[in-house]
């Protein structure tokens, strides 16, 4: 016996030995594949097909749209979350093969490379026959549970792994096309099936690849191509439930295309295949849909019979709403409002049904402009509509454009009856009062009856029921959702939420959505419990002397209260009647605001004009001066010229100039561009904001300041007005003028009370009225004075003034670098400083931190031991490796130990504290003080010169504005327009005289008509061709500016030439006998009777020229021989500097031509650049379409072939 058991031992280790994955044997291949098939991969398999059948048969379909065709699709095209219901059998796929893959070569046999069959194994990467299934497995349990891409890479990784085998890579690019098409892929989808089609496949893929092929081609709507290839997919299909539906989205893919006929056939055998009910009714009401308008009569019939019947009380909605869709399509659009009325009463789902019936409803109620009938049609389907729905965002805007309008409606409406009721006798008004009490109470009587009747057939389906609700919850599994989230939030699981309102249902029926739904007087409050918080104990009543209670003012107050708060009282309505003037008064101030706003929301959200311009014509008539006469006014103008309607335009304009000559929008319509102005204002208002607040970070005031006039002369109503006000009051502070800031601070604020930039403006502005002083200079110059630790008011408290800076050279100290944000790009100083660290310093660490104060930013490097490190650190940078030299100009550079740097971040500047630094540290560091010193000059030079520039610029253009001439009035009696001298509208140009400023006095028919085009082309010519004469004229004046400098060289060399030959003669002996000297050619005083030289263009001139030498050297002769050599030196000087100033100007020139030579190569370069770019975009359209022409044919030759072959098999078919 004991030798028995040590065989068997013996044998059961051969026997594992022998399996291994270690060995590779016929046997232990066989052995793997057995155990692989009917152990793990089996369990998993089975796990996987529960899970799909459960996934058909849990889908709820919505079968009024295009279904699709497999529920899988309606999983997020990316993954979510992790895991799902197919994790098990992905679990056991990963099992098998991490157990039972064999990947060592089998032992090669003599003369193998001879035989084809034992190369094609040696070549295999797995040999186990069966993991083939396995690794399948896997990449269809990912595929199902939503997880597309890594299926995609699992089944890349098959074609790769079995790449010998020709029906495994097939079928595994087959699931990687469809994880494409199902993530949207289409064009990789489509491509890897073409390379599937043209490189071949074995049969036994031909039913999964047409599978794949029909969803492709119903994703991309290839409509007509899909019906054939749906047609046979539905023939090879073996499970029921999917043949049916497919089949009958093959009937809506034929209805799509117009065969209704065919779509009739394929829905009827939907409808007798057995199918679920639902499918087989939506199956009955596509066949009423299709039939042709002749038989109308027949599809009512039909479907009048179908909401007869019980088994249809669930689908009433869509038997309505295809009742509606017949009379619709008769244009009978009356009894078309009853039938989608009627099925959203009916409904009993609140399904995507119902929300389809009621956008029907609401449309046809939109387009008779009934809109306050349509808002309860878009609301309600809005609330029942899932967020994917193709007409969502729709219905959403409609829904809230309308929600906003009735409430104005409303509002105009009771008011209209409330007033009617007050102007009525007290007898008729109780009479009214007393009609809707009584209908109020009649509405009451009937909710409660049919609330209590819903109670009691809920209470008894409750206890009829409770056994077989019972065991439901004991053997029907809750299905998990899709998302693995079984947990959490209560409302985001959709099973709980529907079980729990099945219960409400059960237990109270069907209840309205309102407040204090349980209670039947609804008007009556409950006791509070919170009236006795405190712990008081409720008052005692007070008797009298008998005994009995006496009535409190308190429960006297409290009865009037409930009194008149109770609909079926008429005091509840007397009290909202506007009996007295004040409540007129009050009730029409509602009216004419519901007016004006449904008259914006007519023309602004609707755009319906008519109904805008009718609504604003009644406000108009009821209120004729209401607080909106000027805004309607505008608003009616702009509608005119939105719409061409010129009568409304005119009426409008001239309404408007009459009644507010001096305002904004008076101004603007006055101008005969202004239509131009307004279309292409939202184009150029950003622009030319960003430009002007770019310059003002600069100092660019004048820039800045001409930018705002232009900007407002031209776009007096543009949305960025009060910013561009702002920014051109702030330019008044970098100029240090407070009167001119306060001022358009003033008319900022009252003119934009509320704008965004407002609150920032008054609090400036009341700073300024306390006396606040400004800081001078430009936005460059004010980083020096920038205070650092203000209030709101720019003020300090007196503990941070009394703080001073401390003299500790031995402290840490840091590097700060202050600079404007707009003028200085922060990465980029950042990394230049964050470079230069990291290569200069290897064992020395600095930290690098932000900060930011107002406009300016800081960048701030700290880590230095002492002021002695610091300071070398600050020569460094400024050697010529450093990086300071490269930074922007505007960065400023100053050390600072870490307690004064606290002490300046509390209430101190910059410069206060670079004066200390001046003071105690400037012997050490006089390099740093004088480039302080120089900068700050520097900056106060450039303000001055921003200054001056500012009214060199304003004197420019007053005496241009006084040049011109002023134009005619239109109007003689009309007195002139005077040009302000104070701020000029026009800096560089002088906009033309045709165009007339109304002002305040001027009526609006001395508005000067638009010119023709005639007119405008004649003026574009005579503006030509005065160019030209005054180009001609500069032309001439400079050619006889050059002829006069040539004839003045010409004269003084003639003068010198006479005057050195004088010079000769007087260089000759003189006779001895002084009385016969004849008389001197040049008097000794000639230097005063010389003609006049130019000192520009006088050549080098020798005093003897001018001063013939005498007999005898006198005193008087060397005096002007010194006035003649000063003079000398200075025309020598003078022609000097001229010579440099040519050659300056001559450089400036050349300059300027190479600048222009530069632009002129780079705009080659950019056309040059576009016409590479337009071509290679041409290339790449063409081979788009060649591309596609390509697919076309291979479609088409695809198609040929399938016909030949199947032309064959019909004749093949035929002879047999």
């Amino acid at each position: 016996m004991r030798r028995y058991y040590t065989i068997v031992c013996f044998a059961l280790l051969l026997t594992a030995v022998a399996c291994s994955t270690k060995k590779n044997t016929a046997g232990t291949r066989r052995w793997h594949a057995f155990t692989a098939r009917y152990n793990t991969y089996f369990n998993g398999k089975t796990s996987f097909d529960e899970q799909l059948e459960t996934m058909l048969n849990s889908y709820h379909e919505n079968y009024t749209e295009r279904i699709l065709m497999h529920p899988v699709s309606t999983l997020p095209k990316e993954k979510q979350s992790a895991g799902g219901p197919f994790d098990r059998a992905i679990l056991k796929g990963n099992k098998a093969i991490k157990q039972h893959s064999i990947q060592r070569k089998p032992v090669r046999k003599p003369g193998w490379q001879g035989n084809a069959r034992e190369v094609a194994m040696q070549n295999r990467e797995e040999y186990n026959p069966f993991l083939k299934h396995c690794w399948m497995l896997v990449a269809e349990g990912q595929f199902y549970n939503g997880d597309f891409l890594q299926a995609a890479a699992t089944y890349s990784y098959i074609a790769r792994h079995y790449a010998t085998e020709p029906e495994v890579v097939a079928a595994a690019h087959i699931g990687r096309a469809r994880c494409y098409a199902e993530m949207g892929w289409l064009y990789e989808t489509e491509s890897t099936l073409e390379r599937l089609e043209k490189n071949g496949f074995p049969a036994a893929n031909r039913k999964d690849y047409d599978r794949v092929y029909a969803d492709f081609l119903v994703k991309s709507n290839r409509t007509e191509q899909a019906i054939p290839a749906l047609k046979k997919v539905i023939d090879t299909e073996r499970n029921r439930r999917q043949r049916t539906r497919m089949r009958y989205l093959l009937g809506q893919l034929l209805t799509e295309a117009g065969r209704n006929d065919e779509a009739y056939r394929e829905f009827g055998r939907v409808a007798s295949a057995n199918p679920p009910y639902e499918l087989e009714f939506a199956a009955r009401i596509r066949q009423a849909e299709v039939l042709p308008p002749s038989r109308w009569q027949q599809v009512l019939s039909m479907l009048r019979r179908m909401s007869k019947s019980d088994k249809n009380k669930n689908y009433l909605d869509q038997v309505y709403m295809a009742i509606g869709d017949v009379y619709m399509s008769r244009h009978d659009t009356a009894q078309a409002i009853a039938a989608y009325a009627q099925g959203v009463e009916k409904s009993v789902q609140n399904g995507l049904d119902l929300a389809i019936c009621q956008i029907k409803l609401g449309d046809i109620y939109f387009t008779q402009k009934d809109y306050v009938r349509a808002q309860p049609c878009f609301s309600g389907a809005l609330s029942a509509m899932p967020r994917e729905y193709r007409d969502y965002e729709r219905v959403a805007r409609l829904s809230s454009v309308l929600d906003e309008l009735v409430v104005h409606v409303e509002a105009v409406h009771l008011q209209d009856s409330l007033q009617a009721l007050a102007r009525m006798p007290e007898k008729e008004r109780l009479a009214v009062i007393d009609k809707i009490i009584a209908e109020v109470k009649e509405k009451e009587k009937r909710e409660a009856e049919e609330a209590d009747k819903e109670r009691y057939l809920a209470d008894q389906q409750s206890r009829g029921n409770d056994f077989q609700r019972q065991r439901q919850n004991i053997q029907t599994p809750q299905m998990p959702l899709l998302n693995g989230n079984n947990g959490g939030f209560y409302f985001y699981n959709e099973q709980t939420v529907a079980q729990g309102k099945t219960q409400f249902q059960n237990k109270w029926g069907k209840r309205v959505n309102q407040d204090d739904w349980r209670r039947r007087n609804k008007a009556m409050p409950l006791a509070s419990s919170t009236d006795n918080a405190d712990g008081n104990l409720p008052d005692t009543p007070q008797l009298d002397a008998n005994g009995n209670p006496i009535a409190s003012t308190d429960s006297t107050d409290a009865l009037q209260d409930s009194i008149s708060s109770d609909p079926k009282s008429r005091e509840y309505y007397l009290q909202q009647i506007p009996l007295t003037a004040e409540d007129v008064e009050a009730s029409n101030v509602i009216i004419a605001d519901g007016l004006y706003n449904m008259g914006m929301i007519y023309k602004d959200k609707l755009e319906n004009m008519p109904l805008s311009v009718e609504t604003f014509e009644e406000l108009e008539r009821r209120f004729p001066d209401n607080k909106y006469r000027m805004d309607y006014y505008f608003q009616s103008y702009l509608m005119g010229l939105r719409y061409k309607d010129k009568p409304l335009e005119t009426r409008s304009r001239d309404r408007l100039v009459k009644a507010f000559p001096e305002s904004d929008y008076a101004t603007a319509v006055a101008d005969p561009n202004y239509e131009y102005h307004i279309r292409m204002m939202d184009r150029v208002q950003d622009s030319i904001y960003e430009q002007a607040y770019n310059r003002y970070l600069k100092g660019d005031t004048s820039f800045v300041r001409r930018s705002y006039r232009e900007f407002s002369r031209t776009y007096p109503l543009a949305t960025l007005m009060p910013k561009f006000m702002f920014v051109e009051a702030l330019t008044y502070v970098q100029s240090g003028n407070v009167a001119s800031f306060k001022s358009a601070l003033q008319t900022l604020v009252e003119k934009y009370p509320t704008a965004d930039v407002t609150e920032l403006a008054s609090e400036m502005l009341k700073g300024v009225l306390r006396g606040r002083a400004l800081v001078q200079g430009s936005l460059t110059g004010m980083k020096w004075d920038l205070r650092f630790g203000t209030d709101e008011f720019g003020e300090i408290s007196d503990l941070d003034s009394a703080r001073a800076f401390v003299d500790e050279p031995e402290s840490p100290h840091r590097m700060v670098l202050l600079y404007p944000k707009g003028a200085v790009e922060a990465n980029a100083l950042l990394y230049a400083v964050a470079a230069y660290n990291f290569a200069h310093f290897e064992v020395k660490s600095f930290d690098l931190s932000t900060d930011e104060a107002g406009n300016f930013g800081m960048l701030i490097v700290s880590g230095f031991d002492n002021l002695q490190q610091v300071l070398e650190y600050y020569d460094m940078i400024y050697a010529r490796d450093g990086y300071a030299r490269k930074v922007d100009r505007a960065v400023i550079f100053f050390p600072i130990s870490d307690a004064n740097y606290e002490t300046l971040l509390h209430g101190k500047s910059p410069s206060d504290y670079m004066a200390f630094f001046a003071e105690v540290y400037g012997r050490q560091a006089p390099q740093l003080v004088a480039r302080w010193r120089t900068q700050v000059a520097a900056d106060e030079r450039e303000a001055k010169r921003e200054d001056q520039a500012v009214e060199q610029a304003a004197d420019e253009v007053k005496e241009r504005v006084q040049d011109v001439d002023e134009p005619q009035p239109i109007d003689a009696a009309q007195p002139e327009d005077v040009t302000p001298t104070e701020e000029p509208h026009a800096t560089d140009s002088i906009a033309p005289t045709d165009s007339v400023t109304i002002t305040q006095d001027q009526p609006a028919a001395s508005v000067k008509k638009k010119k023709t085009k005639e007119e405008r082309a004649q003026e574009r010519a005579e503006k030509a061709e005065k160019k030209k004469q005054e180009k001609a004229a500069k032309a001439a004046e400079a050619e006889r500016k050059k002829q006069e400098k040539a004839a003045k060289k010409q004269a003084a060399t003639s003068v010198r030439r006479r005057k050195n030959k004088a010079v000769q003669q007087a260089d000759e002996p003189l006779p001895t006998d002084t009385t016969a000297l004849p008389e001197p050619t040049t008097p000794v005083d000639a230097t005063t009777e010389t003609p006049a030289i130019d000192t520009t263009a006088t050549p080098e001139v020798d005093m003897d020229t001018v001063l013939v030498k005498p007999k005898e050297i006198t005193l008087e002769y060397l005096k002007k021989r010194r006035e003649l050599e000063e003079r000398k030196a200075r025309m020598a000087q003078g022609e000097k500097a001229q010579t440099q100033a040519e050659r300056r100007q001559e450089a400036a020139e050349q300059r300027k031509q190479q600048l222009k030579e530069r632009e002129a190569q780079r705009k080659q370069k950019e056309k040059e650049a576009r016409e590479r770019m337009k071509q290679r975009e041409k290339e790449r359209k063409e081979r788009e379409k060649a591309n596609k022409q390509r697919l076309k044919e291979k479609e088409a030759a695809r198609r040929a072939a399938l016909r030949e072959k199947e032309a064959a098999r019909r004749e093949k078919a035929k002879s047999k």
